[in-house]
């Protein structure tokens, strides 16, 4: 694979990516510029500030904080673990040369890598 190519491929998706956000652009001005809609989107703003309002209350209460943190610490140890395991896999993958594995069920499972392009 050529590097022309791979900049071939990120000229054409950031083209892509340009026409879509014009067209969202014009889509949203389109709906932001219809009455109907203007009088719709009022009322649902005038819902949702009620139920953030209530929401916070009940939110505000200790159990509900506890709860909230719990799920919080929670889920970054989840992500600390899925980022464990992804080098797991790309050593296990060094070690073996082998994109399978079976799990502690006995499910055979596939490995497979992804790349993305970061600015350097």
């Amino acid at each position: 694979m050529s590097q022309d190519t791979i900049n071939n491929r990120l000229k054409i998706i950031s083209d892509l990516q340009d026409e879509m956000h014009k067209l969202r652009t014009q889509y949203t001005e389109s709906l932001e510029s219809d009455p109907e809609y203007q009088v719709e989107q009022e009322k649902a703003r005038k819902q949702r500030s009620d139920f953030k309002l209530a929401k916070e209350r009940v939110v505000a209460r200790p159990t509900m904080r506890s709860m909230d943190m719990k799920v919080r610490e929670l889920r970054d140890e989840i992500k600390d673990h899925k980022e464990m395991l992804a080098q797991e896999l790309a050593d296990y993958y060094k070690e073996t040369g082998q994109l399978k594995f079976t799990d502690g069920e006995g499910n055979e499972k596939r490995v497979i890598f992804s790349a993305k392009v970061v600015n350097a």
